[in-house]
């Protein structure tokens, strides 16, 4: 898109009525709707995950398993946690930069980092509950298809996740590339 275009598109936008009330209130933290939203999932999940916790002790049989394996597990489980609090602030700070170009540039390489973060994150936390499951359990055959099954159903959802994330950053490289 030529510059031109780009002021002639910007121009055409009806900004919508907001006092300058409205707009302060819109940017502090509280008030946020896509940071609201981020806290709430982030809430709902920390209850979710600390009931998970307080219950594989004894429906899971953790007592049964090494301590090893239960702290791989408890670590296991604060990966999708860490992951969320990353987006929180991810979001929070979008603009870091004098400029849109550099701010934008910016974003696309916090972007990258977090979507590394959010593929290993799923990774790691998906093994290391299949792993602490599986532990001592002795297989026979239709254990091995079942296990194959859930492994495979695994690889489906990490691959479905790589082809997002490749899909949302060829989306902003082509952003940044015209603005550039």
């Amino acid at each position: 898109m030529k510059i031109d275009e780009l002021k002639t598109a910007w121009n055409e936008i009806e900004t919508p009525a907001k006092s300058a009330e409205e707009i302060k209130l819109m940017l502090q933290e509280n008030r946020h709707p896509v940071l609201k939203g981020i806290r709430k999932q982030v809430i709902i999940e920390l209850i979710g995950w600390s009931v998970f916790l307080a219950c594989y002790y004894s429906m899971f049989d953790g007592g049964n398993k090494p301590l090893w394996m239960n702290v791989l597990l408890v670590v296991c489980v604060l990966f999708p946690l860490i992951h969320n609090l990353m987006s929180y602030g991810f979001t929070k700070y979008l603009i870091k930069g004098d400029t849109i170009r550099e701010s934008v540039n910016n974003y696309l390489s916090n972007v990258k980092i977090y979507a590394g973060v959010s593929v290993i994150s799923r990774a790691l936390f998906a093994s290391g509950l299949l792993l602490f499951l599986t532990y001592g359990i002795k297989f026979n055959e239709a254990k091995y298809f079942s296990l194959g099954v859930i492994v495979l159903l695994f690889l489906v959802q990490l691959g479905l996740l790589v082809n997002l994330w490749i899909k949302r950053l060829n989306k902003l490289n082509a952003i940044v590339t015209n603005l550039n």
